[in-house]
């Protein structure tokens, strides 16, 4: 892509210019006359620097494949995420399709099978080598596609059975470690009528490579099915090329350039937007999700399209304007942001590579000064134009460049799908979409739009732990109601809206924050080789200037991903298997310095030595209660601790916490099969650690299942059981959930 074709594009797409508007050479970019402000001639030049450095870059081609092949930045997010929560099912990527006519099933098998050929990806998984992880690609793999007959079930039946075997196979979590991380069935419900589902971790796959599995798809099956060679050229790069790439390109001035304007943009961090939450988030988060959609009608539909190019602006900028005016309403904040996606493949040896390239981009937006809408979209469209210039920087990347971890980026994504998704066309066959969600809430607050010929239609997906529906419900009219206010007068001010939220009681986010600040401590320097070697470590990770040997890795701000650096970075600074426990034991510089030393003076334990060690863990030390029996659900690794380590916070200082981590054999080596013999080991370490009662229990999820066992066979002992929680403890439909196993 040339230059000034690279510029347009990322200009326009944020609805900054109309293309036709540019010309070569020229200093700034014309802002159409109806526009309240110009935007600043340093902003148009800022973004032309930054598109001159892009296409400086290295070509993009097939690399030198090294040992250990690295995760793009974009991977490397939800590999993170996923060491926090392997079990989760927020990053599962559904597709359904419903087949009508004469399936030709070994066509449709063998037509799967090459587009995973084709694409390395779908033979990727993800291992960690010296605390970092890397790709290993399978040479070739395999997909038998799963044929399951419903036909003998009534109609009613069907639909039901369909959906319970989507969410299964949804919900059901994928092991990074060993794979596949690609699912698919085959339902078969009428002579001819199937439905195919299919189930991928978003690591592999995004958005655009739904269209490009689509297109593979339907070009393989027809020729499969007449019997003719695959019709497809072989792809010019893998993704591989495009991590090793990614890795090479960013760096030098380029790099430097993309982090000063994202230092400009975000400072010292956002501040949490205080939405309309109906309720406080729960200690342990379940990140359940509902959805409710709006539909545009037509007239509003073309008033905001004729809008938006009377402003010179795309649909997009003009419905985040409206967007954030509602947020402001809400929140009665000036200073708000969004997220939002961007596809990322600005090459385009990327445009037929199946993959996640997926960047985010935050949309940061001051609306003090009580502008006019009109005004406001000056600002939105700067804003957006400028971020779409910089999407090169991986969001993951500018977190830990900028030492933002704390940024509460989660809370709001807001999304304008403007080019219909092509649908799958099959040879001779009916195929239409079968809509499934994977049922949790990546975001509190989602709003993804897809603009029509004839309408726009929004899906506001929530996390249903903050929201009730009923307060979901009136944000989508007053934001009906406000596009139509604005469209009709855009000169309006932001004050003299009409209030549009009249007996509503809601709680902030903020107010954890908020209880968590930082509280002042005596500074003791290190006096040890290892205390200063950790000191050094943990000043680098947390971003600060020196840190003390008894500063508190939770009371400095430490959350499960810094856990997962820090941790990382002692056991490759030491060259010792430190097992993450001693974060919560001895959480000090101090304390582990101890522990280290302690570790470089023993022999490694034995394998039956390290069965028989006990499972607990301790969160919250110290005490003169008598400790709560934490027990996490299922993946129940280590790291996960450091989620529940706030538990402490909201307990009596004198109340000691304990956690119960996974356990997959007992003392012999033996895999447990069974819950009741896992609770009567854990029973055993449990009154090793407190020899009576009474006891205090907990569980989360399946843990919650467990800690109810647990807590019948304490009470078939003889000992008082003083308090049982069971959070979100469901029965688990598949025996196979009811054992912990770290390598699921």
């Amino acid at each position: 892509m040339k230059p000034l074709e690279l510029e347009n594009s990322i200009l326009s797409q944020a609805g900054a210019i109309d293309k036709n508007q540019t010309k070569e050479g020229t200093g700034t970019v014309p802002v159409n006359s109806n526009n309240s402000a110009a935007a600043p001639t340093e902003l148009w030049q800022a973004i032309r620097t930054i598109i001159a450095l892009q296409n400086q870059a290295p070509p993009l081609e097939p690399m030198q494949r090294q040992a250990n092949l690295p995760l793009s930045f974009s991977q490397e997010r939800l590999w993170l995420l996923n060491q926090l929560q392997p079990e989760s099912s927020a990053h599962h990527i559904p597709i359904g399709l419903r087949i009508k006519g004469a399936l030709n099933v070994p066509a449709l098998e063998q037509s799967l099978n090459e587009i995973i050929r084709r694409h390395e990806t779908l033979r990727t998984t993800f291992e960690t080598i010296q605390g970092q992880p890397v790709q290993l690609i399978a040479p070739y793999q395999t997909l038998t596609l799963d044929l399951l007959d419903l036909r003998l079930l009534s109609s009613q039946e069907r639909e039901s059975e369909t959906l319970r075997l989507a969410r299964e196979q949804t919900m059901r979590p994928f092991d990074l470690k060993a794979g596949p991380l690609l699912r698919a069935s085959l339902l078969q419900l009428d002579e001819q009528e199937y439905v195919l589902l299919l189930t991928l971790h978003q690591v592999i796959f995004d958005g655009w490579s739904q269209g490009v599995l689509f297109q593979e798809l339907a070009a393989l099956y027809d020729a499969l099915s007449a019997g003719l060679p695959s019709p497809l050229s072989e792809l010019p790069i893998q993704y591989a090329d495009f991590a090793l790439w990614q890795r090479h390109s960013l760096q030098g001035e380029f790099l430097q350039a993309l982090l000063s304007y994202w230092q400009q943009q975000l400072g010292e961090g956002l501040a949490v937007q205080h939405l309309p939450t109906d309720r406080q988030l729960p200690l342990v988060p379940s990140r359940r999700s509902a959805c409710q959609t709006l539909v545009l009608p037509q007239s509003l539909t073309e008033a905001l399209k004729s809008f938006s190019r009377q402003e010179g602006v795309t649909l997009f900028a003009t419905l985040l304007a409206a967007f954030k005016v509602l947020l402001h309403r809400y929140t009665q904040q000036d200073d708000l942001f969004v997220c939002t996606p961007t596809a990322n493949r600005t090459r385009s040896q990327t445009k037929g590579l199946i993959g996640y390239f997926v960047n985010l981009l935050i949309l940061r937006t001051d609306l003090s000064g009580n502008p006019s809408f009109r005004q406001l979209l000056a600002r939105v469209r700067s804003c957006a134009s400028a971020a779409f210039a910089h999407q090169d920087l991986p969001v993951q990347q500018l977190i830990n460049a900028l030492n933002l971890v704390n940024m509460p980026l989660s809370q709001v994504m807001f999304t304008l799908q403007n080019l219909p998704k092509q649908p799958l066309k099959l040879a001779g066959l009916s195929v239409e979409p079968l809509t499934l969600d994977n049922g949790m809430a990546d975001f509190d607050l989602s709003v993804s739009l897809v603009e029509t010929a004839t309408e726009i239609t929004g899906v506001w997906k929530y996390n249903t732990d903050l929201f009730e529906d009923a307060t979901i419900s009136q944000m989508l009219a007053h934001f009906h109601s406000l596009l139509e206010t604005l469209v009709a007068n855009p000169e309006q001010q932001l004050l003299s809206l009409p209030l549009y939220r009249e007996n509503v009681n809601f709680q902030t986010l903020g107010t954890l924050n908020s209880e968590g600040s930082k509280p002042e401590r005596a500074f003791v320097a290190p006096r040890t080789p290892t205390e200063e070697a950790l000191a050094d470590i943990w000043a680098e990770v947390f971003g600060l200037e020196q840190v003390g040997v008894h500063d508190d890795f939770f009371s400095l701000g430490g959350h499960s991903m810094l856990a997962i650096q820090l941790l990382s970075r002692m056991r490759d600074a030491f060259q010792l298997d430190l097992p993450s426990r001693y974060l919560f034991q001895s959480p000090t510089v101090a304390g582990l310095a101890e522990c280290i030393e302690e570790l470089q003076t023993k022999t490694l334990p034995s394998q039956a030595e390290q069965q028989s060690e006990s499972s607990v863990v301790i969160i919250q030390p110290g005490g003169s209660k008598k400790p709560f029996f934490f027990i996490p659900g299922a993946g129940g690794n280590e790291i996960e601790f450091v989620v529940y380590a706030n538990l402490g916070r909201y307990m009596n200082p004198e109340q000691p916490v304990y956690g119960l981590k996974a356990r997959s054999f007992d003392a012999e080596g033996n895999p447990y099969t069974k819950l009741e013999a896992l609770a009567v080991d854990y029973v055993k370490e449990i009154r090793a650690a407190q020899p009576d009662g009474p006891y205090f229990l907990g569980g989360e999820c399946v843990g919650g299942v467990l800690a109810f066992e647990i807590a019948q066979q304490l009470l078939a002992e003889g000992q008082k059981v003083a308090l049982l929680v069971l959070m979100d403890a469901t029965k688990p439909n598949n025996a196979a959930y009811l054992i912990y196993r770290p390598d699921r």
